[in-house]
């Protein structure tokens, strides 16, 4: 007997040297025409597309479904600025063919295990992260308050946790909250003891894209 397929949807693509997760948001620069169109139609429809990691020339295939929260400016040429928000988890299988010029993929999307989430592995993470942004985001970035559970999430507390790319794709990749918070608490336990170097903060420090929420 077969397995019968997950099911799966076709949604319009923009790939991006940026991880997106949710519950994140992300300024966009938006200039290429197709993806102007892209981008104009999602605002029309009140639609989301799908943000995929192009990294060394690969897209990943683990990504992350984008909602046009606002356009911050238009200009005379037809560029925006705009900010997302990021929403819901997808595996990328192919891309397909559409009467349109921007990308679509078709794209089961990915849940979370069934799992209790362990509260001592979140309240360490929350302690962590906020020993790193008290340093390294100095008066910019907020504490976070442990009895704020959304806010004490990992796709949260990952915003501004100094990961690069690879990193940050493989978090977006864990299908376990707990997985995540170790893998958060392990980063953060690496980077903690570097601190007291300057140019470890200051490079840590670079803009990340995220915007606080």
């Amino acid at each position: 007997m077969s397995i019968p397929e997950e099911p799966s949807e076709i949604i319009p693509l923009f790939p991006l040297n940026v991880v997106l997760f949710p519950q994140s948001q992300l300024h966009l620069h938006v200039f290429e025409e197709r993806y102007r169109i892209l981008i104009s139609e999602c605002i029309t429809y009140d639609s989301v597309f799908g943000i995929v990691l192009v990294h060394e020339q690969e897209v990943r295939t683990i990504g992350c479904t984008a909602a046009v929260k606002d356009v911050v400016k238009r200009y005379d040429d037809g560029r925006m600025d705009i900010i997302v928000d990021g929403r819901r988890r997808f595996q990328l299988h192919n891309f397909v063919e559409a009467p349109h010029p921007y990308y679509s993929g078709r794209v089961t999307w990915l849940n979370d295990h069934d799992e209790e989430v362990d509260d001592k592995l979140r309240l360490y993470a929350v302690d962590l992260h906020n020993k790193f942004v008290s340093v390294v985001f100095t008066g910019i970035v907020q504490l976070v308050d442990v009895n704020d559970i959304r806010r004490t999430r990992a796709f949260h507390l990952v915003q501004k946790s100094g990961m690069d790319l690879v990193q940050r794709q493989a978090f977006l990749a864990m299908n376990s909250e707990n997985k995540r918070l170790q893998f958060l608490i392990q980063h953060l336990e690496t980077l903690l003891p570097l601190l007291s170097s300057k140019k470890a903060v200051d490079e840590l420090a670079k803009n990340d894209g995220y915007i606080q929420l």
